[in-house]
């Protein structure tokens, strides 16, 4: 057996390079293209991302000089990582009956699952009983604690953690739930979750409240103290970035609005005699992971660290930061749906290698409106492939050292603290919200990523790329048969109602004995309705703001899509484009797939397995067919030969079919464009835009 060969003596063969000498060979390589324009690109936040970073660029970065559980907190909120505890598997729950949505509880506790992310319908959101809504959405409806006593039995209260997504309804849903532990016989000491209070991300997301702000805060305080008092475990405000995130906000947007969010309620609880270092403690803060994996990667480690900033303004060392991430909607597909799977999975590994608290990984079919057991088994899954297979709970800090998502995360914590002050400067986050500058900005960074989508230099797989004909959408299935059950629980909740002695003892105010005051309630029979009359979440004046719209990336490509698959149920037939090969296909089968593909994405059915030999052949072929619309394909020497003839060819037997060439025509455009030639297609186009026009020249959108 050989020995090891002598280290020293080894590196000797290799030795160190200058980023000087790495530049001029890949200038070389380069052969006279510009090594800017190629090899250095500009983000969405703002930030210039050169080819290779080295240890000169991190040697001075603020960050790195903290231990994980230590300043900067970039490294992590523990010292020992996932060590001592891996990240909560946080997964959606929403069937609207208690007992359904028990049954799918009991699947995901079954199958990994360590938080409870309860998804509650509008109407229980909104602190009333069902008959008190006419419109209703999907999620879980609860009435009073007969109805949580259902939806949560057989469930260890005490041994996992609850996400309560239940906004303005919060403190009636936290008086029932609290209740039901009581009954249980558990101290409330040991309940870990949250209730997610954000009502600005609220209003930002619906365009208005339909309570009083004054209200909704007096709430948060309440429940508050009485969590640091009785549930210290139990965090009673979300910060909600995933808000922003998905209406097309930059890495760096969402996480000042986190920052301008927390400050903001930090505020207001001091106002209502909390402590920023309680009110820090009772925080969670829930943000979108997206595509762009070092980006996502460095936005959560710059959380941690601006979060740490943050505190010690207001005098509270080594804060930490509970971050609850979800995979985005905003890169989601109806479409080619499971690819869906691959997105999430990246997503889901850039969270836990950031050290994400809790994560929420989205079933491929999420946006559809409801998942089936299979997709959320799937979605699970991918939870304990990175912890059991991959490790990533063994590891502390695993981005740690990579010199780029180092930088990164200093070039993220900068970029976000600028758009923070500027927030401050501006009056804070409730009136930036008010004036729209939010709005503003947001809408700016969606521009440029939807021309770049339109341009397909944002490619998204199954939508502008590589579209898969052969399949259809994900069916948008809404609350489906859960409308039925909403009506049977308004038809039975008048009879829920009854009279609550204890109801009368509510007295709405900012202390803690409010909500024990609804406990007892709760324990008596009240309902959530009664105890959101008798805080007095109904009282007061709502306000409005401009709308912070929720959007996907592929919506304006599936609305083409969608057009088509309409035509053609209607017709019998897709839009068809002929495409006329020139010569053997196999000298241009690259250009010839990629313009196939490029039409394919508003779901044009591309007629291309023709080679033609003669220009009276192509013609011939173009007749024969009811399309207006024709793609001459070729190689760049065939083009000099065939183009003007075939052009004039065409115009002369069919005037009105549209014609295209595909690639570039260069100096030969004017006299190609006389012969008759309409466009071209090539990497320079619009592709929406192109397509959009096509299908209403050919009566497929009005």
């Amino acid at each position: 057996m050989s020995q090891e060969p002598h280290k020293e003596g080894l590196l000797a063969e290799f030795p160190p390079h200058t980023y000087d000498q790495w530049h001029e060979a890949a200038e070389k390589l380069l052969k006279g293209a510009p090594f800017e324009k190629l090899l250095v690109s500009k983000t969405y936040e703002d930030i210039t991302i050169q080819p290779i970073y080295r240890q000169e660029d991190i040697e001075n970065l603020e960050h790195r000089k903290h231990l994980p559980g230590s300043g900067s907190l970039v490294r992590g909120s523990q010292s020992g990582g996932f060590l001592k505890a891996g990240w909560e598997i946080s997964q959606e729950i929403s069937p609207c009956m208690p007992p359904k949505w028990n049954e799918v509880a009991h699947q995901g506790l079954n199958g990994g699952q360590s938080e409870l992310n309860v998804v509650l319908n509008n109407v229980t959101c909104n602190g009333y009983d069902m008959d008190q809504s006419e419109k209703t959405t999907c999620g879980l409806a609860l009435e009073n604690m007969e109805d949580m006593e259902v939806a949560l039995d057989g469930v260890a209260l005490d041994s996992i953690s609850t996400f309560w997504r239940s906004g303005a309804g919060s403190v009636p849903v936290a008086a029932l739930f609290f209740a039901a532990a009581k009954k249980q016989g558990i101290d409330l000491k040991n309940l870990r979750g949250c209730f997610e209070i954000d009502p600005l991300a609220e209003c930002a997301l619906q365009s208005h409240m339909t309570q009083s702000l004054q209200t909704r805060l007096m709430h948060m305080a309440a429940l508050t103290k009485f969590a640091i008092k009785n549930a210290p475990q139990v965090q009673t405000i979300c910060v909600q970035g995933n808000v922003y995130h998905n209406s097309g906000a930059s890495a760096t947007q969402e996480l000042a609005y986190i920052i301008g969010t927390a400050v903001y309620y930090i505020e207001k609880m001091k106002k209502r005699g909390i402590e920023p270092a309680d009110t820090l403690k009772h925080m969670r803060v829930q943000l979108s992971v997206g595509s762009d994996y070092f980006m996502e990667i460095a936005k959560i480690r710059a959380t941690r660290w601006l979060w740490s900033k943050m505190a010690e303004a207001y005098g509270v060392e080594n804060a930490t930061v509970y971050i609850h991430a979800s995979t985005s909607k905003w890169n989601k597909t109806r479409y080619d749906a499971h690819s869906n799977m691959l997105r999430v999975t990246s997503e889901a590994f850039a969270a836990v290698v950031a050290g994400v608290d809790a994560l929420h990984v989205g079933p491929y079919d999420e946006i559809a409106g409801k998942s089936d057991e299979f997709s959320r088994r799937i979605a699970r899954n991918i939870h304990i492939i990175l912890r059991e297979e991959c490790g990533l709970d063994q590891v502390i800090d695993p981005a740690g050292g990579s010199n780029y998502i180092e930088w990164l995360t200093d070039q993220v914590a900068g970029k976000a603290w600028e758009i923070f002050q500027q927030i401050e400067k501006d009056g804070g986050m409730l009136r930036t919200l008010e004036s729209g500058s939010v709005q503003k900005d947001i809408e700016a960074v969606y521009q440029k990523k939807r021309t770049n989508i339109r341009r397909r230099k944002d490619r998204i797989v199954g939508a502008n790329m590589y579209p898969d004909l052969g399949n259809g959408p994900l069916t948008k299935q809404g609350c489906g048969k859960q409308n039925d059950h909403a009506c049977a629980l308004k038809a039975g909740s008048a009879a829920k109602r009854k009279d609550v002695a204890a109801i009368a003892d509510i007295t709405p105010s900012i202390e803690a004995e409010m909500i024990e005051q609804a406990i007892a309630a709760a324990e008596q029979g009240a309902t959530v309705g009664q105890i959101g009359d008798a805080t007095d979440l109904h009282a007061g004046r709502t306000f409005n703001i401009k709308q912070v719209p929720q959007r996907r990336a592929a919506e304006e490509f599936e609305a083409l899509r969608d057009a088509s698959a309409e035509f053609e149920s209607k017709t019998g037939a897709a839009p068809v484009i002929l495409q006329l090969n020139m010569g053997p296909s196999r000298r241009y089968r690259l250009r010839a797939d990629w313009t196939a593909a490029f039409f394919e994405a508003a779901g044009f059915n591309i007629e291309g397995s023709t080679d033609f030999d003669t220009i009276d052949d192509a013609v011939a072929a173009l007749q024969s067919t009811n399309t207006k619309v024709a793609v001459i394909t070729s190689d760049d020497a065939n083009y000099a030969e065939c183009v003007v003839p075939l052009a004039k060819a065409i115009k002369q037997s069919q005037p009105e079919t549209t014609l295209i060439v595909a690639g570039a025509a260069g100096y030969q455009e004017e006299a190609w464009r006389e012969a008759g030639v309409d466009d071209f297609v090539n990497v320079r186009v619009n592709n929406y835009e192109m397509n959009l026009k096509l299908l209403k020249g050919a009566g497929v959108i009005a």
